[in-house]
């Protein structure tokens, strides 16, 4: 029996105005299900003749609507239409041109949800019936705001609904399967998929997209593996994989390792639970289950530098560096090559602190072969220029691999910790036993004669000099002048900071160097860059200048104003804490404004925090950088200079006794002592200690200073011997002073900060394979106003939909060849169907500048053969 509202709405239909041109109505009823066969027979409407559809009079009812009756309304009862082909339908003209009608609750759905009404859609919808009896469900799904008109993509987004996505792809159904865990029993998505959707469904997806069959039969572990072992297929020989045969298919490895290249590099529209497991976990488990650590580890390093699938992977490459290392072979070529290679790998992040390891050690190495004859100067204004231009890298190096090192004790990996901590003793034997030995000696063998006659080295510029050499100059021109004093800001951290202002500032830096006073402490060194004629000592070992104390920031204030009333100092912190008003207020009217800072030797004085120095120095680079903008954007300054009261010597490895030089070795009285310096009188000698000239007196009574030779610490109570500062060694006396020029847009020496640019110059311009590599030139060198860059490539289609996988290439390098600049790069496109008179480009882009794209031609014939049976 016919609803009421089924007649009420046929009734609405047939009542309602004509359209233009039409003088009459048809309503086709299409009931494919054939519910309302009899009930129609019982159907009356007023002026409306009803004519229902056999399959054998359809050439009559279409000669009665086109040629004998072109008047009258007409419903015609179709319950056949998806039982035939369009072209065999002698009513379909008529059919184009007339009205629709439906009233069985799956063509209502189907209305409702945007599906085409056709056979197969039809089958579709009956499948998830269940599915779209829940109103709730229905609703995420008609929220997804797609029309289908394939079953596929019906399949799709109703599983995507059951596994908690906004929509998505075949991909994302997979993923967030696996992501729910590896026991079906208790996997959410695929009981929710099985309950309320179709598992048949499900693993005929999974089949045909990745190859896997029998999946309802097997465990979902068996699953993950053949992903993932067909997606590393994709980029290693088969040779490598041999005896996993099983878990690849060789037309579905290209899909899988899109799936597994993006799962790496995206973020899921579905929000990990958190007892769900990530990619990483699955990739361990795996790993396990099929002992890939040990397959990797007897793979050339060669090959396993074109794969990136598993995280074991980079563990095994890192092992054997780490291996050779250990047994005093560093392949230094190789291991740049490899680092170069893994820092745009998926896992970096979870082996990031011991891959900057080993590229450290690598250059240290590099270091070593490119001096390995030693230092055999004679001159000391030698020794200064190379380790000013070259030597202090060895420093930096040295401290970026203990920075690395100790980022690694943070968070150990089992593998990887114990083989690098014994590489971590060949970097001792490197810097310690060989660089620090060998360049200390040549250097105190050079100034000895000048320290024990003068106090100084001769021929190199003085602390002491800096107010006169670098502040008075400026000022009597009428510039302001800011000083900013870091308390053991060494010249090789100093260095990084004069890269890191070139970079990310608009002014000019250019880092220069003068020699610290003796001893190379803080109480001499900051009152060495002071105005003033005399610097003396009191018996209470208090500096003085001219009299003055220069013990504190006031004491300093105050001599600063003797010599030029419009002089200010403030310390770092009270800077911070500033408001902007305060800060302008305070340099108000100022021609000179000294700031202190104190990070690194706050660190690196006290026992409990020496170890946490590297650390200091690498805050301390961020603060100074923060300081200069603060004086050149807040306080329009321009002229700043960022200099340090000392150096300082570090060594990791705790000293050896043969390492440490007893007091018993002064015979005589001592007016201080330090681990690296003693201050004595005239009389007192002392053993195995390099004399120094003191131009300063106790009361009368002329100072007389000893440095112990080499890297050597004079044993005394308290604080740490690691760090130390107040001898001569080039990292103690080594003062940087950074000369910051603050430029603007209409300087005349003004230089834009940069990228070095990355151009394609791989001729052909056309496609024909999955995967495939091309060539790009990093344009510039990186230099002082150009900044090393990321760039992200990847090819889409016409309307900007990726078409490949996404590479990374880091541009730093710094050769001025331009052969050295090259990086190959490899692609692999998604498996899909390309036309090949269709425009793709190339997309080459990074964080700041526009987006540069290179029309591509893609010729490759791919069987898409993702149809669905259900």
């Amino acid at each position: 029996m016919l609803s009421e509202t089924i007649k009420s709405r046929l009734a609405e239909r047939f009542a309602a105005p004509l359209t233009e041109f039409h003088k009459r109505r048809i309503i086709f009823w299409y009931d494919e299900d054939g519910e309302f066969a009899e009930a129609v027979d019982q159907l009356a409407l007023d002026g409306v003749t009803l004519v229902k559809l056999t399959g054998k009079n359809n050439f009559a009812v279409k000669k009665l609507l086109a040629e004998d009756d072109l008047t009258r309304d007409y419903l015609v009862y179709d319950p056949l239409t998806y039982e035939k082909d369009q072209r065999d339908d002698w009513l379909l003209d008529i059919k184009l041109h007339s009205e629709e009608f439906r009233a069985d609750l799956i063509s209502i759905q189907m209305e409702e949800l945007l599906v085409e009404p056709t056979s197969a859609m039809r089958k579709t919808m009956k499948l998830y019936a269940k599915f779209l009896g829940n109103k709730d469900r229905k609703a995420k799904l008609r929220r997804i705001g797609k029309s289908y008109q394939t079953p596929l993509g019906l399949h799709i987004d109703i599983m995507a609904v059951l596994c908690g996505l906004n929509g998505g792809t075949a991909q994302d159904v997979i993923i967030a399967v696996l992501s729910a865990g590896l026991d079906k029993e208790n996997n959410a998505p695929l009981a929710n998929i099985e309950k309320f959707g179709s598992i048949e469904a499900f693993w005929q997806l999974v089949q045909k997209y990745t190859g896997y069959v029998n999946g309802d039969a097997r465990p979902l572990s068996d699953l993950a593996a053949h992903i993932l072992i067909s997606a590393l297929s994709q980029t290693i020989s088969n040779s490598a994989l041999r005896g996993l045969e099983r878990f690849i298919t060789d037309s579905c490895k290209a899909y899988c390792y899109q799936l597994v290249h993006e799962w790496q590099h995206e973020n899921h529209s579905l929000t990990p639970a958190p007892d769900s497991l990530t990619l990483i976990d699955i990739c361990r488990h795996i790993e396990g289950e099929l002992r890939l650590a040990d397959r990797f580890d007897k793979i050339e390093i060669s090959l396993l530098l074109k794969t990136d699938a598993f995280p074991a992977i980079n563990e095994s490459i890192l092992k054997r560096f780490y291996g050779e290392i250990g047994e005093r072979v560093i392949k230094v070529d190789s291991i740049l090559e490899a680092v170069e290679n893994r820092r745009t790998s998926g896992w970096y992040n979870l082996i990031g602190n011991y891959l900057e390891s080993l590229y450290y050690i690598a250059k240290m190495q590099e270091f070593y072969l490119a001096h390995i004859e030693g230092f055999h100067f004679v001159e000391p204004a030698k020794i200064w220029k190379l380790y000013t231009i070259d030597a202090y890298q060895m420093d930096s190096h040295y401290r970026h691999f203990h920075y690395y090192f100790g980022n690694t004790l943070k968070a150990p990996n089992a593998l990887l910790e114990d083989p690098l901590k014994k590489c971590s003793d060949v970097v001792e034997g490197l810097y310690h036993q060989w660089f620090l030995k060998e360049l200390t000696l040549n250097w105190t063998n050079a100034i000895a004669d000048d320290l024990d006659s003068l106090g100084y080295v001769s021929e190199v510029n003085k602390q002491r000099d800096f107010y006169r050499r670098y502040v008075f100059p400026n000022v009597s021109k009428g510039n302001r002048v800011f000083v900013v004093i870091s308390d053991a800001l060494r010249f090789e951290v100093a260095a990084e900071l004069s890269e890191v202002l070139s970079h990310t500032t608009k002014g000019k830096a250019t880092l220069e160097a003068v020699q610290a006073v003796f001893p190379s402490i803080t109480k001499f060194g900051m009152a060495a860059l002071l105005p003033g004629k005399k610097l003396s000592v009191s018996d209470k070992m208090e500096v003085s200048i001219d009299g003055n104390l220069t013990g504190s920031t006031a004491n300093r204030g105050s001599i600063l104003s003797a010599a030029n009333p419009d002089s200010v100092v403030v310390t770092y912190k009270d800077l911070l804490q500033m408001k902007k008003t305060e800060r302008r207020a305070l340099v108000h009217g100022k021609e000179i404004i000294y700031i202190y800072h104190n990070t690194i030797d706050a660190f690196g004085d006290k026992f409990a925090t020496e170890t946490k120095v590297f650390e200091a120095c690498d805050a301390a680079i961020s603060e100074l950088n923060a300081i200069v903008k603060i004086i050149v954007n807040d306080l329009s300054g321009i002229n700043i200079f960022i200099t340090a009261d000392h150096g300082f010597l570090y060594t990791h490895k705790p000293l050896e006794e043969s390492q440490k030089i007893s007091r018993q070795n002064f015979n005589g009285e001592i007016y201080e002592i330090g681990r690296r310096y003693a201050l004595v009188p005239p009389a007192t000698s002392a053993d195995y200690l390099l004399p120094v000239k003191m131009e300063r007196e106790i009361g009368g009574i002329p100072l007389k200073g000893y440095a112990p030779q080499d890297t050597v610490r004079i044993k005394v109570q308290g604080g740490g011997e690691n760090y130390v500062h107040g001898g001569i060694s080039l990292q103690e006396m080594v003062v940087p002073v950074i000369v910051y020029k603050g430029m603007r847009s209409g300087y005349k020496q003004y230089v834009e900060v940069q990228n070095p640019g990355l151009s394609l110059i791989s001729e052909s311009r056309k496609v024909s394979n999955l995967i495939f590599s091309l060539d790009f030139l990093q344009k510039q060198p990186v230099g002082e106003k150009v900044q090393a860059c990321g760039y992200t490539l990847h090819f889409s289609d016409d309307v900007g939909v990726p078409v490949s996988d996404t590479q990374t290439v880091i541009a730093d390098r710094t050769s001025s060849n331009a052969s050295e600049r090259v990086f190959r790069v490899r692609f692999t496109l998604k498996p899909m169907q390309f036309n090949k008179s269709k425009i793709y480009r190339l997309v080459i882009a990074n964080d700041t500048d526009m987006p540069e794209e290179i029309e591509f031609r893609i010729d490759i014939a791919f069987a898409d053969d993702f149809g669905f049976d259900l």
